[in-house]
């Protein structure tokens, strides 16, 4: 089985989450201890479109827990749930803004299975709205650690894109010691 790959605008908008938290001095401490493969990509462009294996992703992940993460699964969260956010603000600072603004959570909703199709050359999400709750569940996605937690900043930020303000945010089947169990979902919710 081929390794699921991603889409590079996330290992790019990744390490410039990371440059920005770590400073240039520490990244580039830091990235020469990356694999000689990432490291060999990252001397290169990154093409956004272009695919990528994810274990790259996971690699970055790692660093961006190992360097800023002190606590437990908590402070876990949270560090990924906004590296997700950065990410989405990212990829959507272009003429996409202004769609966001034409979307609706029922629409999001509806076609968050096939952005995953588009960024993810394997796996499965599933995503369902119940009011003002959006469910997101992920299956079959071998080697991506914490995607759940990423994809809820992602859609918190889609969702702030759309003019509504997140109230909270959980992710479940998901923790340091289990991040990638099959069936791991976020629930996020938002004020009217």
């Amino acid at each position: 089985m081929a390794e699921m790959q991603m889409r590079g605008y996330i290992i790019v908008h990744t390490v410039q989450y990371l440059r920005d938290k770590l400073g240039d001095a520490e990244w580039n401490r830091v990235s020469s201890t990356l694999s000689p493969e990432l490291r060999a990509v990252l001397s290169g462009e990154v093409k956004h479109g272009g695919w990528y294996p994810i274990s790259y992703t996971t690699e970055l992940n790692r660093v961006l827990l190992a360097k800023t993460v002190k606590g437990g699964d908590d402070e876990a969260r949270e560090a990924l749930h906004n590296c997700g956010r950065y990410i989405a603000g990212a990829a959507t600072n272009t003429f996409l803004k202004m769609l966001m603004k034409m979307l609706t959570p029922n629409l999001f909703a509806r076609k968050l299975p096939d952005v995953f199709r588009r960024d993810f050359s394997s796996g499965r999400l599933e995503s369902s709205l119940d009011g003002r709750t959006l469910t997101c569940r992920y299956f079959d996605v071998p080697g991506f650690e914490h995607g759940a937690v990423l994809a809820s900043g992602f859609a918190a930020k889609a969702f702030e894109g759309m003019g509504k303000e997140v109230e909270s945010f959980s992710v479940h089947k998901w923790s340091l010691a289990e991040p990638n169990l099959d069936g791991a979902w976020f629930e996020l919710t938002w004020k009217d």
